[in-house]
């Protein structure tokens, strides 16, 4: 799926259809899902009009309803599509811990959002001075349950261990973020997982852990079959002292 960035949704479209290229409209208005062509032989490619993620992350952000001039921290950045989007509205500073990933995020961000700045960073122990961000995004690494559709060898590579093991990644990263979100701010928390280990538990153990955290409204969770996309979870958090 094509999501445009430095585009309209109408241009992006009218681009696509003069150079005859099969597509149609993605899930939750996100896009346009491409039926044919290299990604790199698009109209627009070269020209950062577009990213190319699956319509599930754009739900995921629409849910976060960050505020336009937000100064954004987007602390598990990688592979960059969220921080392209939120760039042309936000201040964003994106990191990345692992060295390969921070290569394919800085490649996303220079054809698509030049000026964000991108940090090699482990996000349990964050870069930011403390009350640094409006919002910081945590866009957490996970068993990737939610994609299994897309990738079903991965089911493959699952077990109770990973999950454990990544319940506790994020915990480390949510407990180290925590300072960085500044009074009345906000704190995303997102995964492609639809195991409630790495989903609701995991909020649930942050806020008995930070109890000047409130959740803010009920949580999002997509369910693959219900919308034919990737699954999902969303759980928005708000300092309230």
């Amino acid at each position: 799926m094509v999501q445009p960035v430095r585009s309209t949704l109408e241009a992006l479209g009218e681009a696509l259809s003069e150079a005859g290229v099969p597509h149609g409209p993605a899930a939750f208005e996100a896009g346009f899902v491409v039926e044919s062509g290299r990604v790199q032989e698009l109209p627009g490619y070269r020209e950062g009009a577009f990213v190319v993620q699956d319509p599930a992350q754009t739900r995921l952000l629409q849910f976060a309803a960050i505020p336009d001039g937000a100064r954004v921290w987007d602390a598990c950045s990688a592979p960059g599509g969220k921080a392209a989007v939120l760039a042309g509205r936000c201040k964003v500073v994106a990191s990345e811990l692992r060295r390969d990933r921070l290569e394919r995020l800085g490649d996303t961000l220079r054809r698509t959002a030049a000026d964000v700045p991108v940090v090699l960073a482990d996000a349990a122990r964050p870069p930011l001075r403390p009350g640094a961000a409006d919002v910081v995004l945590v866009d957490a690494p996970c068993s990737a349950t939610g994609t299994m559709a897309r990738h079903p060898d991965a089911r493959w590579r699952l077990s109770a261990d990973r999950i454990e093991q990544a319940a506790r990644w994020q915990a480390a990263i949510l407990d180290g973020v925590a300072p960085v979100v500044g009074p009345r701010a906000l704190l995303l928390y997102m995964t492609c997982s639809l195991e409630p280990e790495e989903n609701e538990l995991q909020v649930a153990g942050f806020l008995e852990r930070h109890p000047e955290f409130d959740r803010e409204g009920d949580d999002l969770s997509i369910f693959p079959p219900d919308e034919g996309t990737d699954g999902g979870y969303a759980a928005r958090l708000r300092r309230t002292r």
